[in-house]
């Protein structure tokens, strides 16, 4: 995976090192960072060329949406940022143990570092839950705590945050009359790959939906 991603972006920026610049979705959508002087039609091009590259990668996405306007006052639990978080990782957690107890695999998480410079009170609430969701559970198949890494020097994360901003943006477009035929398409090319969780809370119940 990372020599194919290293390749791809050899291929998107031809005059720039792969190691030099990370792959965001927002950036090369949005033309912000290392996409900043490039044409919008250069940009939709690059980044629909991820989701080809990565339909092609042996890997799968798990991922949690929560429709906040939905949230409300119906969960007495969701009281700030905080819960809300718990209750996506919590159920992003219960996706990927269901899937390597499916195949008697064990893991680690690697996740994305939030913190700033010396503080790591973002990086210690996801420790947290994580170790609440853990005790909980009779058994799991993840070893030890999360292990967060900077999106710089792993293309795991790079990819992550790319998939994140893809989902992100085209569940926007879905709502609107007029959208991108690049990320219509970037979309559908990975949406095999995608175990997209949806959470809106109605009637004190979640309900969810799977892609």
């Amino acid at each position: 995976m990372d020599r194919e991603v290293s390749e791809l972006k050899k291929e998107i920026l031809s005059l720039r090192e792969p190691e030099g610049w990370e792959l965001k979705g927002r950036d090369i959508w949005q033309g912000q960072g290392s996409f900043k002087k490039f044409p919008q039609e250069f940009r939709h091009r690059a980044f629909k060329k991820v989701s080809e590259t990565m339909s092609h990668l042996p890997c799968h996405i798990f991922a949690v949406q929560v429709n906040k306007k939905n949230l409300g006052e119906t969960s007495e639990d969701i009281k700030d940022d905080t819960g809300l978080y718990r209750l996506a990782f919590n159920q992003l957690l219960e996706q990927l143990d269901a899937y390597l107890k499916q195949y008697n695999e064990t893991g680690i998480l690697l996740m994305d570092s939030r913190s700033a410079h010396h503080t790591s009170v973002q990086d210690r609430r996801s420790s947290d839950i994580y170790r609440d969701w853990k005790s909980q559970k009779k058994s799991s198949n993840f070893m030890e705590l999360p292990f967060f890494g900077v999106s710089d020097g792993y293309t795991g994360l790079q990819l992550a945050d790319y998939v994140v901003y893809l989902i992100d943006r085209y569940s926007k477009k879905a709502r609107t009359a007029s959208g991108h035929t690049e990320l219509e398409e970037a979309f559908h090319l990975l949406e095999p790959k995608i175990q997209l969780l949806k959470i809106p809370i109605l009637q004190h119940k979640i309900h969810f939906e799977y892609r």
